[in-house]
């Protein structure tokens, strides 16, 4: 089996190559990076093995550029920007770059493309979970451009596509949550907001079985679905989780929205801001401000049976190793 996987150099598409590579079915596993030296320095950090399968393409969106790389048999799309500065930039990434490397496949590989929670927005008011039945209203420019892909996807008469929107990915390797592990190292923990905040939340490794699952056991009739990690979880069950794994304690300090605001504004023009802290930026802010990002996983575990199984505390706990195995804390 033959399967290609975009985003390799990050968080999902390193997890997802380095099971490719482990996986006895898969003969060659096929990733177009921007920067070969990058993912290779990357999988040599993590002793992966079985790298003889592994082709190397220096190729990124919005222009793939693939080549003659004849028929395959899985497509897993991970490539896309996370946190852009502009409305263009999300746009002709994860919208033209998507729409580029589907045109360039040959065959008809079985294809999942991440899209993202962010697509549909967050749960409407009055609602326990947000469903697929629920109207889409992304609220950044980052959702727009997941909900804009899947649509000219569909336009463009591509078929046999799988949308896997995923909420809050957890894992090693997420560099997202290093904010999260420094703060803990102090007394005073901060988060956004006097209320709680719920989120449907996935483990990389619960994502990385659901894909597996969709390729085993998905079929056309399910062009989109969610998929979770077993419960709900709040902004505070993140912080005392993260505390309790890295042996800290502290306290919960809720800071009023209204302060972040102007923070959020000032990314605009000071980047730091957003370098350090990605998701503050004044378009990626827009999704912290609602108290509610829960999802419903049940369709998709009724076309698959396939059921998350991590727990935060583990999650968090190996996602720490890997932070401590890299310096970073």
């Amino acid at each position: 089996m033959r399967i290609l996987v975009t985003g390799a150099t990050g968080f999902i598409g390193r997890t997802l190559v380095l099971r490719a590579l482990r996986d006895e079915r898969v003969t060659e596993v096929i990733v177009p990076v921007r920067s070969p030296d990058k993912l290779r320095e990357q999988l040599a950090r993590e002793s992966a093995t079985g790298t003889r399968k592994l082709r190397v393409i220096k190729a990124a969106a919005p222009a793939w550029e693939l080549g003659d790389i004849g028929p395959v048999d899985r497509v897993v799309h991970c490539a896309g920007v996370l946190f852009g500065r502009t409305r263009e930039e999300y746009f002709r990434v994860n919208v033209d770059g998507t729409l580029d490397l589907l045109r360039q496949l040959s065959g008809s590989p079985r294809t999942i493309v991440l899209s993202s929670q962010s697509a549909g927005g967050p749960t409407p008011a009055g609602h326990h979970v947000k469903t697929l039945e629920h109207p889409d209203r992304p609220l950044s420019w980052y959702g727009e451009s997941k909900l804009h892909m899947e649509r000219a996807v569909r336009e463009a008469g591509h078929r046999g596509i799988f949308f896997l929107r995923a909420p809050m990915v957890l894992g090693p390797g997420d560099q997202a949550t290093l904010p999260l592990f420094r703060m803990v190292r102090g007394k005073i923990w901060t988060k956004p907001g006097r209320e709680l905040k719920h989120f449907s939340w996935v483990s990389s490794d619960d994502l990385a079985d659901a894909i597996d699952a969709w390729f085993e056991r998905g079929s056309d009739d399910l062009p989109v679905a969610h998929v979770t990690s077993p419960g709900t979880i709040t902004d505070a069950d993140l912080m005392l989780t993260a505390g309790k794994v890295s042996g800290k304690k502290g306290a919960l300090l809720p800071v009023p929205q209204m302060l972040l605001k102007p923070v959020a504004f000032a990314s605009k023009f000071i980047p730091a801001i957003g370098e350090k802290v990605p998701s503050l930026t004044a378009d990626r802010a827009r999704e912290i401000w609602p108290n509610r990002w829960v999802i419903d996983p049940d369709p998709f575990h009724a076309a698959t049976g396939w059921r998350g199984q991590a727990t935060l505390e583990d999650t968090l706990a190996r996602t720490l190793a890997w932070f401590r195995r890299e310096g970073l804390v």
